[in-house]
């Protein structure tokens, strides 16, 4: 029984060491680099586990990173090859094992293959070429990079770019598509301004003769008119005083379009001066009142900004309660990001707000965007007249000058606009 048991102790000793000797060997080869190795906790006791291959989890990598990889001779011949290769280039594998790698490269990039390949040897090595197989051009970007010295060859990571040159030419027929429609565009800009311009005029020239010929009629007292015929050359008369006043505000409304104007410094107190002093007759006829505060000086088209005031100072008389003489009060402020409330202000830089202050009629809030497009009418012209374009120049030269025109208002409370412009115009 004592001999069983010393026996199996001795055993049980030899494999101890056995499995010793086996673990030093094991550490010494980890050491060494000959064996990739890690560590986990188990039941608080840790676990050693091992790849017996070193380039095992390299060779798993390569298989799985999506991209093709190669490794090449210096002689140009492949020696390996992982799956991802293989399946760009559409053939087995024994076909590309043995094969010298320029027979897969386009000949319009065997030149610049070449000079990669051999620049590898240096230092690594990448740029573009096509890769040509069953008479399919294939774009790749290629990486190469000297295995030396522990391997002999060159190693090279190919990336498909046929998706992205695919894009690419997309991007360019649609660059250029867009390029001939803004051509187009800007061709159709500029015969429609001259249309405008030359139209307006020449439509003026007949208007002024239906004028001057109704005029003649009704003053000419060796003829008698009877009261309806009057009436009826008295609302030609009007009639056609409405449309060149249209014709003239659609003129004006074309010029705000040019963008041959060039910007310079401007005293915004000089221009409203000088509007006010244009106006002076309207603004005396229906005892309004004009009160300026400290305006900045910037940099902008002068005669546009002369017209933005008129405009808006027009507009404000026009709008006047019946029996209230208008009241209009015009100012200025710096503002910053913080300082403004409208959803679009938190996209502008630092501005000055002008603010141009009514006693009128008002208008309804929802109209707000409405009274600032082309032709839009909130009154018939029988009870206002206009013709619906005077706030649209006004928007059009605010945008010319890269800023920002809104409307506030309440019916019977009159009208607030405010104007954002740049402390500075750039570009």
């Amino acid at each position: 029984m004592k001999t069983e048991s010393v026996d199996k102790l001795i055993g049980r000793i030899n494999e101890l060491e056995n499995r010793l000797a086996e673990s030093e060997q094991l550490i010494e080869a980890i050491k060494a680099g000959e064996v990739d190795a890690f560590a986990v906790n188990e039941n608080n006791r840790p676990e050693i586990y091992t790849l017996q291959s070193g380039d095992y989890a390299y060779r798993i990598l390569i298989e799985e990173i999506g991209e093709g990889a190669v490794n090449i001779t210096e002689d140009g011949m492949i020696v390996y090859t992982n799956s991802c290769f293989t399946d760009l280039m559409k053939l087995p594998y024994e076909k590309v094992i043995g094969s010298p790698i320029i027979d897969f490269i386009h000949p319009d990039s065997k030149m610049k293959f070449n000079a990669l390949f051999m620049e590898a040897f240096d230092r690594k090595s990448k740029g573009e070429i096509n890769l040509f197989i069953h008479q399919q051009i294939i774009p790749v970007y290629v990486s190469l990079t000297s295995l030396q010295p522990k391997l002999a060859t060159i190693g090279m990571i190919i990336t498909d770019h046929t998706s992205k040159k695919r894009h690419e030419e997309t991007i360019l027929q649609y660059q250029k598509e867009l390029e001939a429609k803004n051509s187009e565009l800007a061709q159709n800009n500029l015969e429609l301004t001259s249309f405008t311009y030359i139209a307006s005029h020449d439509l003026q020239e007949p208007l002024r003769k239906i004028q001057t010929f109704c005029n003649r009629i009704i003053e000419n007292k060796d003829d008698i008119l009877s009261p309806a015929n009057s009436d009826y050359f008295k609302r030609i008369l009007s009639a056609s005083a409405r449309m060149q006043n249209l014709i003239s505000s659609l003129l004006s409304y074309s010029r705000m379009n040019t963008r041959n104007m060039e910007f310079e410094t401007v005293d915004l107190n000089s221009i409203l001066d000088d509007v006010i002093s244009s106006n002076q007759e309207l603004i005396e006829e229906n005892r309004a009142s004009v009160k300026v505060g400290m305006l900045p000086v910037i940099t902008g088209i002068p005669v546009q900004l002369n017209q933005l005031f008129t405009n808006l100072i027009i507009n404000s008389i026009k709008y006047k309660k019946p029996d209230d003489p208008p009241i209009i009060h015009i100012d200025s402020c710096k503002v910053t990001l913080n300082e403004k409330k409208s959803a679009d202000d938190r996209l502008l830089p630092d501005h000055w707000k002008l603010t141009i202050t009514d006693n009128g009629i008002g208008f309804e809030p929802k109209y707000a965007e409405k009274i600032f497009e082309l032709f839009q009418r909130l009154h018939s012209r029988f009870e206002y007249e206009g013709t619906g374009i005077g706030l649209a120049i006004c928007k059009k030269i605010v945008q010319n000058h890269k800023g920002q025109i809104r409307a506030i208002g309440e019916p019977g409370h009159g009208a607030v606009i405010e104007i954002y412009l740049p402390l500075a115009q750039i570009g």
